[in-house]
């Protein structure tokens, strides 16, 4: 575990320590738990429909994103990245995370569109699963976004350094 750690630069521990994990895990239990009954076997169906369409559609604007990233990439830029620790590889782990976390959205839309008419339990659990993919989608998409944003100012700020007649 500790070489994945290495490589997903600290993820796991970053992850657990994230409040935004945790506020959209509570918040999604809520709804699930004290939602009216009625309503969330009604609208299962479009919730699931929705959460299909958006997270497959936000995979897609994750890999745009690693598209940037690598039209980014040169010699000059891969050897900087390689010296910032722990290098490169970390540097992919956000679009990775990012797209399962929409893959997870995906599939447990699918879940409520599929399960019928389940035991409530079953229903509130799907659900709450469902909603935390969603909002957790949303909230770590916003941060891959700053990632590519970061890399970005860096590679303007190196052109802009490499063409300086200084």
């Amino acid at each position: 575990m500790s070489g994945n750690n290495k490589i997903m630069a600290g993820w796991f521990g970053k992850t657990i320590k994230d409040w935004a994990i945790w506020i959209t895990c509570i918040i999604s239990l809520a709804i699930a738990l004290f939602g009216d009954e009625g309503v969330l076997r009604c609208v299962k169906g479009d919730v699931g429909l929705a959460q299909i369409q958006i997270g497959t559609a936000l995979l897609g604007i994750v890999l745009a994103g690693l598209a940037i990233l690598v039209i980014f990439l040169d010699e000059k830029y891969i050897a900087i990245l390689e010296k910032v620790p722990p290098g490169f590889d970390a540097d992919l782990w956000p679009f990775k995370y990012t797209a399962l976390i929409a893959i997870f959205c995906a599939v447990f839309g699918m879940a409520l569109i599929i399960i019928g008419y389940p035991p409530t339990w079953l229903l509130r659990l799907t659900y709450w699963l469902s909603l935390w993919s969603f909002s957790y989608l949303l909230w770590v998409l916003f941060d891959l976004i700053k990632f590519v944003a970061g890399h970005a100012k860096a590679r303007v700020t190196m052109i802009r350094k490499n063409k300086d007649p200084k």
